[in-house]
């Protein structure tokens, strides 16, 4: 007779791997990342109101920082030395229903 478990492994091994990888993807309300370099900040020089990040393939991400957001614990302006600089950050972010994303951590990239 022949033995069908490791047919049967296999098949519970891709369907499993399958289900966790659709998991990772990001919606509404779920936690994302990207990074790039800073390529604009829009709000006055204590309150940002918005910034743009352009990732490696040339896409631009504007964001909204959340309620209390700080650059490493540090105020948030230290995006504008990133602009001179161009050093990249890591954004992590969450898209709102209507489709904004909002930066809920940002920090040197590294």
């Amino acid at each position: 007779m022949l033995d069908r478990r490791p047919f049967v492994v296999a098949v519970v091994v891709v369907l499993i791997t399958a289900v966790g990888a659709a998991g990772c993807s990001s919606g509404p309300g779920s936690d994302a990342v990207v990074s790039g370099v800073v390529t604009q900040v829009t709000g006055d020089l204590g309150a940002v109101e918005t910034f743009v990040v352009t990732d490696e393939t040339g896409e631009s991400h504007q964001f909204t920082p959340a309620e209390g957001l700080t650059f490493h614990g540090g105020p948030l302006d230290h995006l504008r030395e990133h602009i001179i600089s161009g050093e990249p950050v890591e954004v992590t972010y969450q898209e709102a229903d209507d489709g904004s994303l909002v930066a809920v951590e940002v920090g040197d990239a590294g």
